[in-house]
């Protein structure tokens, strides 16, 4: 989800064992509505009947905040291609970008909410939309998602071990599926879309604005002394930016939302 500044990667990682529990609790906050939940197209308002998908949407992100989707954790790379250290030479067509900072993000995320397990070996499924696929930019020339994916996993993990850092091996499938009919794949565009909008604030519109201050105040609230945190949410959510000017990850993100909390 790339915007002029910002190139957004956000990946849910669900334990097998748990995703049909994560599906049946996701498809009963629906309460009867079908459509798909996408953060682009939220109404304005919670309220009528246009806005039953804003307070399907809310429900989502409620049940993510209190814990209640069992194993579901959300971790999102930020990527400042403004950064005086953003590298603009090394990637000569968008899916390149789109496929480093990926291979970056799952790594990461793998580290963050797997690496605790100290698991030898893992094995993941990585869902895609397969709408996001097709209307990728250079259709015209070699993807090689598909490909590069497993294959840079396997040398992020082997890296990892060669330095003596506790990392499992990776065995990796990629599988397009349309979001449309999975309710997981909607979560993630959620959680993603309501990142960007606490980063770039470009939207007046209120469902998108309390959903964009909810993210400031998960972020915010992981970073507190353990006995300050509201929430449950070190661990299960990570957002960090990268490139910083030397060239490093970071974690204190300008989130152009910050300033107005207050009018929740």
């Amino acid at each position: 989800m790339p915007n002029k500044r910002w190139f957004l990667i956000g990946l849910s990682f669900v334990k097998k064992a748990d995703i049909d529990r994560v599906r049946e609790k996701l498809r009963a906050t629906r309460n009867n509505y079908c459509g798909e939940i996408h953060f682009s197209s939220l109404p304005g308002s919670f309220d009528g009947l246009y806005g039953t998908k804003a307070r399907v949407a809310l429900s989502w992100m409620q049940l993510f905040q209190d814990r209640r989707l069992d194993s579901v954790c959300f971790s999102c790379l930020a990527v400042d291609r403004y950064s005086q250290a953003y590298e603009h030479r090394r990637f000569t067509h968008d899916f390149h970008a789109y496929n480093r900072f990926t291979a970056m993000a799952l790594k990461a995320g793998i580290a963050w909410h797997i690496g605790p397990e100290k698991l030898d070996r893992i094995n993941i499924t990585f869902v895609s939309d397969a709408k996001d696929r097709a209307t990728m930019p250079d259709r015209n020339m070699v993807d090689n998602f598909e490909d590069y994916l497993p294959h840079r996993a396997k040398l992020d993990s082997r890296r990892s071990q060669s330095i003596g850092r506790t990392f499992p091996a990776v065995q990796m499938r990629i599988e397009l599926r349309d979001s449309a009919s999975d309710d997981l794949l909607q979560l993630t565009d959620l959680l993603l879309g309501a990142v960007q909008m606490a980063l770039v604030a470009k939207s007046s519109r209120p469902v998108k604005r309390k959903l964009g201050k909810l993210v400031v105040q998960w972020h915010e609230d992981c970073h507190r002394p353990p006995l300050k945190r509201q929430y449950r949410l070190h661990g299960p959510f990570d957002l960090w930016g990268f490139p910083n000017d030397k060239g490093r990850y970071y974690n204190k993100l300008p989130f152009e939302l910050r300033d107005n909390l207050c009018d929740m």
